[in-house]
């Protein structure tokens, strides 16, 4: 596995920025790394992993109770320790909006993410997660998609 210079950087620091706002189905926030890595910083790291946790119903713009709160910050530092320890995966972004939540992670191996994810402690039952996977060497997804409520702001 090859890593930028700027990915690890960017791992060692942990540095993070949040954004908050409203939409017409409610409030919305995101935390993502800062700085943004740019366009060939990624290195091996080209596939996003979406791990998305329903909590709400879509369109009810609920956020997330104190409960599901905690559940989702204990899943998010165990993940991060699954995942982020090795290098395996590099967690560029989280969004909470319209009932969800969803953590966006670079990784140059799926396959090898869902295994350790396999290997999670689940609390005595399933971690209400759907997760997808695509092609994104450049960070397109990051920039253009995730972070362009920061710009907008």
């Amino acid at each position: 596995m090859s890593l930028s210079r700027a990915l690890v950087e960017s791992l060692v620091a942990d540095t993070w920025s949040a954004a908050a706002w409203r939409t017409p189905r409610g409030d919305a926030a995101l935390r993502y790394r800062d700085p943004v890595l740019g366009a060939g910083e990624f290195g091996d790291h080209r596939r996003v992993l979406r791990i998305l946790w329903t909590y709400g119903q879509e369109g009810q713009a609920s956020q997330p109770d104190d409960d599901e709160s905690i559940r989702m910050d204990l899943f998010e530092a165990t993940l991060r320790g699954a995942l982020e320890t090795s290098a395996l995966a590099y967690l560029a972004a989280v969004l909470t909006f319209d009932g969800a939540r969803q953590w966006v992670f670079y990784t140059p191996d799926v396959g090898a993410c869902g295994a350790r994810l396999a290997e999670l402690p689940d609390d005595g039952g399933r971690y209400p997660i759907e997760m997808d996977a695509f092609d994104d060497p450049e960070g397109a997804y990051l920039r253009g998609d995730v972070l362009r409520v920061v710009s907008q702001g």
